[in-house]
């Protein structure tokens, strides 16, 4: 049956498992390793970030709504 142009080339092959480490200590010259403070930088916006945007949005839309409701009251100056 002809191969489909299609269809991969590749070959799938299982590796043999690679030896067991050493059970004991690996070197004299290996100790402990220090690493430095880690500290978590995240793209997301802080809770007090959020917190100033909601506030500074429900100010903007109550500023809205107070005039829109005083708006129509306003005398035109004829």
């Amino acid at each position: 049956m002809p191969r489909s142009a299609a269809q991969s080339d590749f070959v799938v092959q299982a590796s043999p498992p690679e030896a067991e480490p050493p059970a004991g200590p690996i070197g004299e010259g290996t100790s402990p390793v220090e690493l430095p403070f880690a500290k978590l930088r995240s793209p997301f916006a802080s809770a007090r970030a959020t917190r100033l945007v909601m506030a500074f949005t429900f100010i903007v839309l109550g500023a809205l709504a107070l005039l829109t409701m005083i708006g129509p009251h306003v005398p035109t100056g004829e």
